[in-house]
């Protein structure tokens, strides 16, 4: 959600940020689902799983297309 009250558009494909464990990571968006949105890492170790289900509000959308 945006600081004026109104729901951001979130889309497939689109870089975003979510804050997660205390730090923002930046992902790409690679499905929708309802209020949630699958995120794939664009940098990620080994020991973490490389796609992350996160709420709409935890998600704020980035300059930029991959």
């Amino acid at each position: 959600m945006s600081g004026n009250g109104r729901a951001t558009t979130i889309e497939l494909g689109m870089k975003v940020s979510v804050r997660r464990s205390g730090q923002n990571r930046i992902g790409v968006v690679t499905k929708l689902a309802g209020d949630y949105v699958v995120i794939r890492w664009t940098t990620s170790d080994f020991a973490e799983i490389e796609e992350y289900h996160a709420h709409r509000d935890d998600v704020t959308p980035l300059a930029g297309w991959l």
